[in-house]
């Protein structure tokens, strides 16, 4: 159908992206990270390139000649890494220098506009990844009670709105009240507070913000947050439906059947 470039940092999801574009009938071209990507994704895609952080003149040039037509930036990319491993080259040197604050974001960003002016546009990675988002409802053997779905439906509520002051995407409540509200500390940390909280039986619920950049943030779950429900004795864990990355789903389904841990999708 078309050809997709990847620049793809650590972590399973550039390979879950990677499965299902195939299976969508999608080439994909890949720039790999040295030390950073898994290996494996070689043997996912048409064609991938090795580079170290900080080239981005190699990265550009391995992108077009793969022919795409946008390009997804899919898993993280260590910051120690980045002292340790990279080779800055002239391109490199140029767009940092346009980063007067160099958060995540303002890289990130940069990197993308970027990209556009080498005529890469970089493209939301959803489309390549619907076999992978949450469906709504039920996704494994137990469901929720009645309060917990009030519960939930109320969660989703308060996620969107702290979404909307960028806090987080992750809240913890419990018979309608917040108990935990995500920051910069991240989800698994955010679940584990909640629970301390709430002793047992919490609600969690993870929503897109509601002016979320997709290009850089999609919200994802997976089998280590049902780990980290278990241990902090969390009921249900409620995903925006349509918008939540599930990853590796039969698996974190399992899990959260043998914790009696009802996972669901809402909107």
């Amino acid at each position: 159908m078309s050809t997709i470039g990847l620049i793809a940092g650590s972590g399973r999801f550039p390979l879950l992206f990677a499965e299902s574009a195939r299976r969508a009938g999608h080439e994909v071209v890949v720039a790999a990270f040295v030390n950073q990507t898994l290996p494996e994704l070689e043997r996912q895609v048409q064609a991938i390139t090795w580079v170290k952080l900080g080239e981005f003149g190699k990265v550009a040039a391995a992108l077009k000649h793969g022919g795409v037509s946008g390009v997804v930036m899919l898993g993280g990319v260590t910051k120690a890494r980045f002292f340790r491993d990279a080779w800055v080259d002239v391109a490199g040197l140029k767009l940092l220098a346009q980063v007067a604050v160099r958060s995540d974001d303002n890289l990130l960003r940069a990197v993308a506009r970027w990209l556009e002016e080498q005529g890469l546009p970089v493209v939301d990675p959803t489309p390549f990844l619907r076999d992978r988002l949450a469906p709504e409802g039920v996704l494994g053997k137990h469901a929720p009670s009645g309060d917990e779905w009030a519960d939930a439906r109320y969660g989703l509520e308060l996620a969107r709105g702290i979404g909307r002051l960028d806090l987080g995407q992750t809240v913890v409540v419990k018979d309608r009240v917040g108990v935990a509200v995500e920051a910069l500390e991240g989800t698994d940390a955010c679940i584990r507070r909640g629970g301390d909280l709430a002793k047992q039986g919490a609600v969690v619920v993870k929503a897109v913000k509601p002016h979320q950049d997709r290009r850089f943030d999609l919200p994802a779950v997976g089998p280590d947050t049902v780990e980290v429900m278990r241990e902090a004795k969390a009921r249900v864990l409620a995903v925006e439906a349509g918008a939540t990355l599930i990853m590796d789903r039969d698996d974190m389904v399992g899990r959260a059947d043998d914790a009696k841990i009802a996972l669901v999708g809402i909107r």
